[in-house]
């Protein structure tokens, strides 16, 4: 039944679609299609129009069900309206008329090991290997760490008036022992949606839970199989 449903992968904030290739191999060995899509991070505006358009071209062959981790929830709340379905991980999951600039959101720390350069390029220093991945084994700690990229997006003022998650089925994955992500955000947010799940991790799944995000994701291609029937 998932072979009809199609999985896109969002990445978070300095991250790619590099990060999810342990999923992505999973997936595959499961028979279900699954792409994982580079966002720009040089403005938020230009990150929504490449998901935008990359929901568009897989809805061309059938449902679409999303995946959204961190920052990527605000992006994927803006732009995937035609998706069959959301999964949110550890994200951002505005709330209608919200201003997500204003929202205390993440925990204290990370923001210490960023810089700003003067063309508004935020770069993260080495202590950004302990808040991403000090759950996960050190050889992918170490090499992700070595591919974080430098961002201009930022995390807009306006609100969304309709954020996609309100009239697509969704679900939220908390990570339990996030150091980037408040976790009494998540779970507030987890209970606002159709189905929620935890991870004993923290937030980067991916690397430090690849099976059991896996198998969440599965489900949910199953869920969304079922009811695009």
């Amino acid at each position: 039944m998932t072979s009809r449903v199609s999985l896109l992968l969002v990445h978070g904030a300095h991250h790619g679609a590099w990060c999810w290739e342990p999923v992505l191999a999973r997936l595959s060995e499961h028979g279900i299609p699954a792409q994982a899509v580079d966002l720009p991070l040089d403005g938020y505006s230009s990150d929504v129009a490449t998901v935008r358009s990359a929901v568009q071209e897989l809805r061309a062959d059938g449902p679409v069900a999303v995946v959204a981790h961190s920052y990527a929830g605000i992006v994927v709340a803006a732009a995937a309206h035609a998706a069959s379905r959301l999964i949110f991980v550890a994200a951002r999951l505005p709330l209608p008329g919200e201003s997500q600039a204003a929202l205390h959101w993440n925990l204290p720390g990370l923001r210490e090991a960023t810089s700003v350069d003067g063309d508004g390029w935020a770069h993260l220093g080495p202590a950004a290997r302990d808040f991403f991945y000090s759950d996960c084994p050190s050889h992918a700690a170490d090499l992700a760490t070595s591919r974080l990229r430098p961002m201009r997006s930022v995390v807009p003022t306006d609100p969304l008036e309709m954020p996609a998650w309100t009239t697509v089925p969704t679900a939220y994955i908390v990570c339990r022992r996030d150091k980037v992500v408040r976790v009494d955000r998540q779970r507030e947010r987890a209970a606002l949606v159709d189905d929620a799940y935890e991870l004993d991790c923290g937030h980067s799944p991916f690397f430090a839970l690849p099976d059991e995000l896996t198998g969440l994701l599965m489900v949910q291609a199953a869920k969304t199989a079922t009811h695009s029937m």
